[in-house]
């Protein structure tokens, strides 16, 4: 199932525009730089490839803290409403109207909030109804929050405190993830630089001294070297932004 949706994912991602044009452009500056040919075009699946990995990563990243920040935010309205006296089932199935209000039609919390309403509607208990809304989005924090929930509902517990604590847990990852990205800004920026670099130096001997790289091209000991160096590149860009990278 899960492989499922990361291929519905991926093949999201493969509908942007930016994609296709970022991966042609990549392996047109690479059959230039590293092989002066055009039949190094041949490496576009390569390419596109990765290029489809590094976008899903980055868009599954933002989606993941956007998620968050909207089910902090779900998880105040439910305690405003627990707090003046309102059902958990009552509280839920007025969160469409209230995000929809608060962040706009957008949300990306709005479609399993309408399906954990569905739910009851057809009259499943509410524990059951929010486990689908965390298998829904399958994040740590949510998944955690449906567990408290059920195991409160089944040997007696404070809503309330239960809901607040959990808000507030994500408040306080979501705020200390924030100021590590800032303090790895800097980091992150000469990351980049220096992943420029080799291209900007391989670029610049290219036009202004060509016949010293000149046996690196059009034989099959330069092609060799090249792809080498070419992996090796890749491969030190790859470790490079694990390093500046946060998990959660």
């Amino acid at each position: 199932m899960v492989k499922k949706e990361q291929f519905a994912k991926y093949r999201e991602t493969l509908k942007s525009p930016r994609v296709i044009v970022i991966s042609i452009l990549i392996t047109c500056l690479i059959a230039w730089l590293f092989y002066r040919s055009f039949y190094a075009l041949i490496i576009y699946p390569i390419v596109l490839a990765v290029c489809l990995y590094y976008f899903y990563e980055v868009n599954s990243e933002k989606r993941r803290e956007k998620v968050l920040t909207e089910f902090r935010e779900m998880l105040k309205i439910i305690t405003s409403e627990l707090r003046s006296g309102h059902s958990l089932e009552n509280a839920v199935m007025i969160l469409d109207k209230e995000i929809a209000n608060l962040i706009g039609e957008k949300a990306l919390i709005l479609p399993g909030i309408r399906v954990m309403q569905q739910q009851l509607k057809l009259q499943k208990p509410v524990e059951q109804a929010i486990n689908g809304f965390a298998k829904y989005y399958n994040y740590e924090e949510i998944v955690n929050f449906a567990y408290t929930i059920s195991y409160a509902k089944r040997l007696g517990g404070n809503y309330i405190k239960n809901i607040s604590n959990t808000a507030q847990k994500i408040e306080k990852r979501l705020e200390v993830k924030q100021d590590i990205r800032t303090q790895l800004a800097e980091k992150q920026y000469e990351m980049k630089i220096m992943g420029v670099m080799p291209l900007g130096i391989l670029l610049y001997i290219g036009l202004t001294s060509y016949e010293f790289i000149e046996p690196l091209y059009h034989n099959m000991a330069g092609v060799l070297v090249m792809s080498a160096s070419l992996i090796m590149y890749v491969v030190c860009l790859y470790i490079a932004k694990r390093i500046v990278t946060i998990d959660y």
